[in-house]
Parts: structure tokens; C-alpha cells; sequence
């Protein structure tokens, strides 16, 4: 038997926020707390247009991560007659706490972040809305030592044909609860399965993208999406080294304990759910749900006999697990593919 997802400590993390460095409501100082507060272990601030350390809030049971996101606008309509522009936002995490690099300085940055800029690297790249200019960023990021994370689609106004081409992610956003909180269908299960297809091996991200603890309508924002990580240890270096190898998984809700394969049998222990899926790269799927209504279940078997027989040599295939409770909440592991469950 072999461990997919291994029955260990997993730290729990977001990696979407932002503070009073650029239009968070927060200080660093009181997002960490509050962080802290709701039961995490790992904290990326990610100010917009803007890259700083925060390293001198770590302590021993919390680490922040280094990141910022970026983001560019199209320079027209998204559509004839609209005032309103595409966009693509994107967070970049550093694999080392003191990288400052950013690839190009905000055209119109808040005056709040106007400081920080003086200890950032600024590569003066391109920040045009465009597939090849987009792809030199994430090259760019990539070899100056980044993982890249696809934010927010739906918000963004983008469709298959302009996330399709993007090359060079570490991974996307499942779930964008701040999103979600303003009223955007931000669960973007499809734009990850797509992008599966196309043959990025990426994860998913549930994240907040935290700007207020709640948002005007009362939906609460702040630990509402999140990420587990399954490092050696709470240290900068072992934490990026599990987000490298995909040791996480992405939730709104449920646990996932352990995902497991032993020949052809696929074993998953979760918290209480209603349904446990396995999703593949092609017509094959799998659902386990409760045999009566007030059941729930705690483990699922599924024999991927069948699927191996006729996906068995394509290095493209792969599975994936989604995990939902009786509140809809779900859980989502990144895909396995084929070299990792043959």
C-alpha cells in the first residue's frame, strides 16, 4: 500500500491576504492574530503590487509566508458597450522568506503601499494583459524562485480561452471565499479540471483573499477557505518543500485524513461526509454516498480496475478526490496522476 495523502499532522493555511500594506482593513500585525485565533499555523500576505517579508511576526506555532499579488487589465471591454475590462490576478509565494523580487511596479499603487517599494527588486517586466507577456511573468517568477497561483476567474471576468494558454502555475483557486462572501459563484472546480486536461500538473487552493474579517452583508471572510499542508515540520523551508511535492489538500469545511492506493483499490478516510467522490481525467467517475439519509460516511473503497485497464499507459491520466458534508462543504485533493498510482 501506498500513501497519497499520508495520515499525519497537516498545518492548516491561507494564502490569499491582505493588509493595511495595500486595501486590507488590518494591520500584519492584527490579521496574524486573528489568524492564529481561528486555528491556523501558516499565513501568506499577499499585498497587492507589493512584495515584503513579514518574518518578524513568526513564533514558534505560526509562519508567514512571503508573496504578493499581481494583476493586469486588459485595455479594453470585455465585451461591446461594457465599462468593464478582463483581468488577471495572480499571488506570487516566495521559496525563500527574504526574496523581495517583483516583476514590475503598480502604473497607479496605493499610497500605502508607495513605501515598501524601495526594498522590492523590480524586474520592469511588462504588465500588459496579454498570453505571452503573462507567461514571461510566470517564467520569470518561476526562475527568480516563486510558486504562482491563479486567482479568482470569475471575478476576473476570464473564460477558457484566456486562462487555457497559461504556462508555469503551481495552482489555482478552487474556491475564493472573499469572493464568494460578495456574491461571485468563486467555485471553480470546472477552471481546475480544465486546466487538468490541458496538462498542468497543478493543486488547488481554497483561500480567503482577506481584506475584512467580514464582509458589509455579514458573510464572514476570515477563515472561511483554506489550505492543509503536509510539512516535516513548521519551518519556511520544509513548508515549501510540501507545497512543491502537492503534500496539501484544499477545504471549506470537511478533513481528509488519508488517501491510499493498493493495487487497483483507492482508499480515502475523511471526516463525516455525504459524498465521496473520485473524479478522473476522462468518462470513468466514482460517487459513494450513504446508504439512508441520516448516515454519513467516514471511508471510502473504489476499484480502479476498470480505469486502469484502459488509462493505464496514458501519463496524462488522473485521479482526484472530493470530499462534501451534509452543509455542502466540501474538500478537494489535488490530481494523481498516472505515474504516481501505477
Amino acid at each position: 500500500m501506498r500513501y497519497l495523502l499520508q495520515d499525519k499532522k497537516y498545518y492548516k493555511a491561507n494564502l490569499h491576504t491582505h493588509t493595511t500594506v495595500s486595501d486590507g482593513k488590518l494591520t500584519p500585525e492584527e490579521t496574524k492574530a486573528l489568524y492564529k485565533e481561528q486555528g491556523y499555523s501558516i499565513l501568506a500576505l499577499t499585498d497587492h503590487s507589493v512584495t515584503v517579508s513579514h518574518q518578524y511576526l513568526n513564533d514558534p506555532d505560526f509562519l508567514l509566508l512571503t508573496g504578493v499579488e499581481i494583476d493586469a487589465t486588459e485595455n479594453k471591454p470585455f465585451r461591446e458597450g461594457s465599462k468593464i475590462a478582463k483581468c488577471r490576478h495572480m499571488c506570487l509565494i516566495a521559496k525563500e522568506p527574504d526574496n523581495l523580487w517583483l516583476p514590475y511596479r503598480d502604473r497607479n499603487p496605493k499610497e500605502c503601499s508607495v513605501p515598501y517599494f524601495d526594498n522590492c527588486v523590480i524586474e520592469g517586466m511588462s504588465d500588459e494583459y496579454t498570453t505571452e507577456a503573462m507567461n514571461a511573468v510566470i517564467a520569470k517568477a518561476n526562475e527568480k524562485g516563486f510558486l504562482v497561483t491563479y486567482n479568482h476567474p470569475v471575478w476576473s471576468l476570464e473564460n477558457y480561452a484566456d486562462y487555457a494558454p497559461m504556462k508555469g502555475l503551481w495552482g489555482m483557486e478552487y474556491r475564493n471565499s472573499g469572493c464568494i462572501a460578495a456574491g461571485y459563484d468563486e467555485n471553480n472546480g470546472h477552471v481546475y479540471q480544465d486546466l487538468l486536461h490541458l496538462g498542468n500538473r497543478i493543486v488547488p487552493v481554497c483561500a480567503d483573499d482577506m481584506h475584512r474579517v467580514s464582509k458589509p452583508n455579514g458573510m464572514r471572510v476570515l477563515g472561511a477557505s483554506w489550505v492543509m499542508i503536509g510539512a516535516e515540520k513548521l519551518e519556511y523551508s520544509s513548508v515549501i518543500a510540501a507545497m512543491e511535492r502537492g503534500d496539501l489538500y484544499a477545504s471549506c469545511g470537511p478533513e481528509i485524513y488519508s488517501v491510499s492506493i493498493d493495487g487497483d483499490e483507492l482508499r480515502i478516510r475523511c471526516s463525516e461526509a455525504v459524498r465521496i467522490q473520485v473524479v478522473t481525467h476522462s468518462r470513468h467517475a466514482y460517487a459513494r454516498i450513504p446508504q439512508a439519509p441520516a448516515e454519513t460516511l467516514t471511508e471510502a473503497e473504489v476499484k480502479l480496475e476498470k480505469f486502469f485497464e484502459k488509462y493505464g499507459t496514458d501519463p496524462d491520466g488522473f485521479v482526484r478526490i472530493i470530499v462534501t458534508d451534509a452543509k455542502g462543504d466540501y474538500a478537494v485533493t489535488r490530481a494523481y496522476w498516472m505515474d504516481e498510482l501505477k
